[in-house]
């Protein structure tokens, strides 16, 4: 009895410190996250908000298929890094402000292997490997990097797919002006069942409108309020 009093404070002095190591470690990782990812939204369209949106985005539509904690947590890291690759891609095939030619679309298409070889050799990032290696697959098979198909596509890709289509739709890119969110919507009931998923298209569709105002037409001071909140609530991070 007298060592457990003598120890207790000690240990929990000790517990207090290995807490706080955690938290600054988790701090870490998430400053690194967002590091590589505005390494390349500035290099892509000079601002974070693409990746910020899609982030949330990604987190609205998995909690409304009933992803768990950690599932989020990994999708969240995808969204981040899910362009890392196009480190690896000229700037004048990346800025090109018209149409890629077939050759050029060709080096284009090797971004997600290079975000692959990058993020593989940080075990943290592990699990955003399935968005960052398969976000351009299709549901049809027509997509790349693997051409994989159906429900072989992890579902982390097929989820973020779709968000992420729809904001570079709604978003200005150098090749086109923005489009408006019913038009966006069209283009994409198109793909459903080639391009998407059509069970997580759908569930998007069904409260794409009330994202899209809240987080497509946000400023970028209230997408990042939007974005340190999901942080802290899946990271523990403020």
């Amino acid at each position: 009895l007298a060592t457990t009093i003598v120890l207790y404070p000690v240990i929990i002095a000790l517990n207090r410190d290995l807490l706080q190591l955690s938290v600054d470690l988790s701090h870490a990782n998430i400053g690194m996250l967002n590091a590589l990812g505005s390494a390349v939204a500035k290099r892509d369209s000079d601002t974070n908000s693409h990746n910020y949106r899609v982030a949330l985005y990604t987190v609205r539509l998995a909690e409304a298929v009933g992803l768990g904690e950690t599932e989020i947590k990994s999708l969240i890291k995808g969204a981040f890094l899910h362009d890392v690759g196009k480190i690896g891609i000229s700037d004048t095939i990346l800025l090109k402000p018209g149409k890629l030619s077939a050759d050029e679309f060709t080096v284009m298409k090797t971004h997600p292997r290079h975000g692959a070889d990058i993020i593989a050799k940080y075990a943290w990032l592990g699990d955003a490997l399935a968005i960052v290696k398969h976000h351009h697959e299709k549901f049809d098979g027509s997509g790349y990097d693997g051409g994989l198909k159906g429900e072989d596509i992890p579902l982390h890709a097929r989820i973020f797919s779709v968000v992420d289509v729809f904001d570079a739709l709604t978003s200005r890119r150098p090749y086109r002006e923005t489009l408006t969110f019913d038009d966006a919507m069209k283009i994409m009931e198109k793909g459903k069942g080639t391009h998407f998923d059509p069970a997580l298209f759908d569930a998007f569709s069904r409260t794409a409108r009330k994202h899209y105002e809240e987080i497509g037409l946000a400023g970028n001071a209230k997408i990042e309020e939007m974005l340190y909140g999901i942080l802290e609530k899946y990271f523990g991070y403020a």
